[in-house]
């Protein structure tokens, strides 16, 4: 199990990648319904981190971490769901947020529904650029 919630709160770039390599090696083939929740509130521990660097995210590890994000999305699952969305400013996952977007008539759970119209309207436009607004 990983402790990404010890880090220090600012780190280095090139540290910070290494962290997001280590936390798709630990958890991409080994995540399952005992571990999801704590998997992905140790990845939002890493989105913060990244969103302080003020540097955008490496392609290649946003896109594995997207479709690992796939794989254990749970569009009715409300704790999932709001990590994702909450995941998703950060790293300016413009590809998953339009997956999710694209998926809204699928989602069941009313719950899950409301917060995904709000992070429509709160960062819909620009969620590509986590420091919109800021420049």
């Amino acid at each position: 199990m990983t402790h990404f919630s010890n880090l220090p709160d600012y780190m280095d770039y090139n540290e910070l990648s290494q962290c997001f390599i280590d936390y798709l090696i630990m958890y991409t083939n080994n995540t399952s319904s005992d571990n999801v929740y704590c998997a992905l509130e140790e990845l939002l521990e890493l989105a913060d981190r990244q969103w302080h660097t003020y540097e955008l995210l490496d392609n290649e590890i946003k896109k594995q971490l997207t479709n690992y994000l796939k794989t254990v999305m749970d569009f009715d699952d409300k704790k999932i769901m709001h990590y994702i969305l909450r995941i998703i400013p950060c790293l300016g996952m413009e590809e998953l947020f339009s997956y999710i977007v694209n998926n809204k008539s699928f989602i069941q759970n009313l719950d899950v529904l409301h917060e995904v119209r709000l992070s429509e309207k709160e960062y819909g436009k620009t969620v590509n650029n986590p420091y919109s607004g800021m420049e």
